[in-house]
């Protein structure tokens, strides 16, 4: 006999999940900057492996990526590219990759300044009036996340 459940958010209701302490953000935050700088490396040497195959310099690339991002042509000849002497034709495919890897690369880099920004200014601890004696105090502060950001700090 199998069990239905009518409202299951009312089962988790109680659970605090989703709060966390100054030290746990920061360690989380931390690894998540160390995961987008790897990434970033692994990104810029598939690049770079991609330039060294191709024989891309920098002014050919920028020829090539005009070329291709010109939207007022429908057929782009990639025979004569760049007015570069080398033989080497770059398809359009791996101009796509490369311009969606730059891309990917500068969407990283704003990651990381974004979380290093809140590391900065996460606070150690914040005042409170104890209920009791109306003394003030000092405490660990708590942070409320939503399950996204849940997620992607990899809680």
């Amino acid at each position: 006999m199998g069990y239905r459940i009518e409202r299951p958010a009312e089962l988790f209701e109680s659970v605090r999940y989703n709060t966390k302490t100054t030290p746990d953000l920061r360690g989380a935050m931390r690894k998540k900057v160390e995961e987008l700088e790897t990434r970033i490396a692994e990104r810029e040497g598939r690049l770079q492996r991609i330039r060294d195959e191709y024989q891309i310099d920098p002014e050919r690339l920028a020829t090539l990526v005009i070329q291709y991002q010109n939207k007022e042509s429908a057929f782009v000849s990639y025979q004569a590219q760049g007015g570069s002497p080398r033989d080497t034709v770059v398809p359009a495919g791996v101009i796509a990759n490369i311009i969606r890897e730059r891309e990917m690369i500068d969407s990283e880099r704003g990651q990381i300044r974004k979380l290093e920004l809140v590391l900065r200014n996460l606070p150690e601890s914040e005042l409170y009036n104890d209920p009791r004696t109306g003394e003030v105090k000092s405490r660990q502060p708590l942070h409320q996340l939503t399950d996204d950001e849940l997620e992607y700090l990899g809680f």
